[in-house]
């Protein structure tokens, strides 16, 4: 695949959980193989394009600590996507504006999942899966995710503006 993609082996991840495992929506910077074992993987996809209307916001940094505890870290905070993550479809005022995709993945099967693609992922029973990360070319498809990003940004300006005043 390395050869493929031009890049060579960034990652190789590998995955098991039930179906209380889920993934929550994100994007990667990787061309990412992903391959199912043992199981169903089932993904809500999202091209690059609906960017904007993925609605972004601000929650604290926090991680766990060994006693199970909640660590926050002050005054830090990470950019997420806040959609219901155990369907994101069902987020309102959502499935208007995008063009999701939904794909099962069984065993012995792979999904190609290109960088930048938002994703969601479920899954059935005991599920093992591999997945591969390849870096990325950063031309033009980096260009063009980076153009929708910034027009989101600027989309989200105008609601808060529009909101204050």
């Amino acid at each position: 695949m390395a050869k493929t993609f031009g890049t060579p082996l960034e990652a190789v991840n590998f995955w098991m959980g039930d179906k209380r495992a889920i993934t929550s929506l994100h994007k990667d910077p990787f061309e990412n193989m992903y391959c199912v074992v043992r199981g169903e993987k089932t993904f809500t996809l999202f091209p690059p394009c609906d960017r904007a209307h993925l609605p972004y916001r601000n929650f604290p940094v926090c991680s766990y600590q060994e006693d199970g505890s909640l660590f926050s870290e002050e005054g830090q905070e990470v950019p997420w996507i806040d959609v219901d993550q155990r369907d994101p479809l069902s987020t309102p005022g959502l499935s208007d504006k995008v063009h999701p995709l939904k794909v099962t993945v069984g065993p012995g099967e792979t999904l190609y999942l290109p960088s930048y693609w938002f994703h969601h992922v479920s899954q059935s029973h005991s599920t093992i899966a591999v997945n591969y990360w390849y870096d990325i070319d950063y031309g033009p498809a980096y260009g063009v995710f980076q153009t929708f990003d910034q027009i989101a940004g600027l989309c989200e300006s105008a609601k808060r503006q529009n909101a204050v005043g």
